[in-house]
Parts: structure tokens; sequence; C-alpha cells
């Protein structure tokens, strides 16, 4: 259960860093990416998902995002996370 939820955090977190860096992208569409995609490959094995999306200096954006996944032991918690951070994307004028 832990490989699965760790493989579909660390693909939606791709994604809204993806989202995140767009030209057009936002801080809320990179967020509600991240959520939409955890839910769709994972469905609730993932729970109490929490996102964020911060600018850091030099025009770059992470993306990070934990979860809660139910465990088999008793009184084990599991939890998985992700980040994705790279430079904001922009385009120049040639010349």
């Amino acid at each position: 259960m832990w490989a699965l939820a760790s493989h579909a955090i660390s693909l939606a977190v791709a994604e809204g860093g993806a989202e995140a860096r767009a030209q057009s992208g936002t801080d809320q569409s990179a967020a509600a990416i991240v959520k939409r995609d955890i839910s769709s490959l994972a469905g609730s094995l993932v729970g109490s998902v929490s996102v964020q999306v911060r600018a850091l200096p030099l025009n770059f954006v992470a993306v990070s995002a934990t979860g809660d996944v139910p465990s088999i032991f008793p009184g084990v918690h599991l939890q998985v996370s992700a980040v994705s951070a790279g430079p904001l994307q922009g385009f120049r004028a040639s010349g």
C-alpha cells in the first residue's frame, strides 16, 4: 500500500510542479492538480493530503505534498511525501 501511495504522490507533485512553473500556472491550479491526481491515482489510499506551493529565490518554485497511508500494524503511522522544484518558465525575445 505504501509503495502505491508513494508513487501516486510523486507523480501528482511532478504534475503540480509543472503547472506551477508554467508561464500561465498559478499556485491554486498547481495545488488543485496535485489533489486531483492523488485522488485519481490512489483513490482513498492517501488521506489528509496537504499541498504547499512556495516561491523560492531566483525565480524558482517548489511544490510539496504529504499524506497519510493506512497501516495494517496497530499503532504504526505511515506518511508519504514528495517535492518538485524548478525554475519558472519564461520566454525571452530573440536578439
